[in-house]
């Protein structure tokens, strides 16, 4: 019979392995995991330390993206739960904060917010500025994706200030300057969003952060569209695709529907119309059904000109209340059939526009 491993040292490798997946570095985080993997079966008996192993994998699951294996890990998890909330205040706070993280990457970001609100009381009992800073930029994101811009701008802000402070979080505190801006865009303060998004892009190229990098390009790309800069824009989402750490995540797809709209409105059919064909195969092969959606409507609305598909391609979009999203798509309908003369579709596609901007202000009634 071998030596058994003192279940203190794997909770110290586990501890090394969050402290990998809230800094993303992926490659470090993937090789703790197999080591700790290696080490369990000799590790002595310690039900807690295995449910901690069990959130974290859940959590390293949604750092890859990998929604099938998180979902799985979170069927498991919740039918542990009444067990997890009798264990300590640590452990209750992972359960809540990570199914926050994993309802929100399934676009659920009412429910994402209010399982943060149940692992806030719990993080009080925990004396960790990074894990709070990581706390306040999660609670940021999500409050931007339904568009409560001050409370997002008030997490973004704290979980800046904590991030700047440790030089081992150097692209957190980048993304967080990020969220931030991305806020001030969206509040129509565009020179300022982006004076922020250009030092984010600074800051990302010295640090050496790809990701970070083709982040801050992207959004600058979205700044540019703001302003009708389109030919700026669309460089900016070029340089973002050409960044090999952008085409390994989601971010590909975004930057390639955003580079087709820019290119549909900038009058070049056929660019468009290749990078669209590029994003949609992409987006239907990881079922990423938000997209999905979006490039339905931009091949109905500048393709084809088919204004029930235009209706039909934002079903999904109404149905995860990502009203916001509706809005824009619905503004640039009512633009285009502007610009073409349709005087009538237009009109309809403004009211269509203004009905989804009102549906933005009910959605937080749902919050708890």
């Amino acid at each position: 019979m071998g030596v058994k491993i003192a279940s203190e040292q794997v909770a110290k490798m586990m501890n090394q392995w969050y402290g990998m997946i809230r800094q993303q570095k992926v490659d470090q985080a993937i090789a703790m995991k197999d080591e700790i993997e290696h080490a369990l079966p000799n590790m002595e008996e310690d039900q807690d330390l295995l449910l901690y192993f069990n959130l974290l994998d859940f959590r390293h699951g949604i750092m890859l993206e990998n929604l099938k294996t998180s979902k799985e890990i979170f069927k498991q998890l919740e039918e542990q739960k009444e067990g997890i909330e009798k264990t300590d205040a640590m452990i209750q706070y992972y359960f809540y904060f990570f199914s926050g993280q994993y309802e929100f990457h399934n676009k659920n970001y009412i429910k994402a917010i209010n399982l943060y609100q149940i692992a806030e009381n719990k993080l009080k009992e925990i004396p960790d500025e990074i894990e709070n800073a990581e706390f306040h930029y999660r609670v940021a994101i999500a409050y931007y994706r339904i568009k409560q811009y001050f409370f997002s701008l008030s997490h973004a802000q704290k979980a800046l200030d904590s991030f700047k402070g440790n030089g081992n979080y150097i692209e957190k505190a980048i993304n967080a300057e990020m969220v931030i801006a991305a806020n001030k865009m969206d509040l129509f303060r565009l020179e300022e969003s982006e004076i922020h998004y250009k030092h984010a892009l600074d800051k990302s190229r010295k640090g050496g952060f790809p990701y970070a990098e083709s982040l801050a390009l992207f959004n600058l790309g979205l700044n540019y569209a703001l302003r009708n800069m389109l030919s700026e824009s669309a460089e900016c989402f070029k340089k973002a695709l050409d960044i090999e750490e952008c085409q390994k995540r989601n971010l590909a797809i975004k930057a390639k529907f955003e580079l087709s709209l820019v290119l549909y409105k900038s009058g070049l059919k056929d660019e468009a119309r290749r990078r669209y064909q590029e994003g949609y195969s992409e987006a239907l092969k990881i079922n990423e059904e938000e997209y999905i959606a979006k490039f339905n409507f931009i091949y109905a609305l500048y393709d084809i000109g088919d204004s029930g598909k235009i209706e039909k391609s934002l079903e999904y979009l109404k149905g995860k209340k990502l009203w916001f999203d509706v809005a824009e798509l619905m503004l640039d309908a009512a633009f285009h059939y502007k610009k073409s003369g349709d005087i009538k579709k237009a009109s309809e596609f403004f009211e269509k526009a203004h009905f989804a901007r009102n549906q933005i202000f009910k959605v937080t009634e749902e919050l708890k």
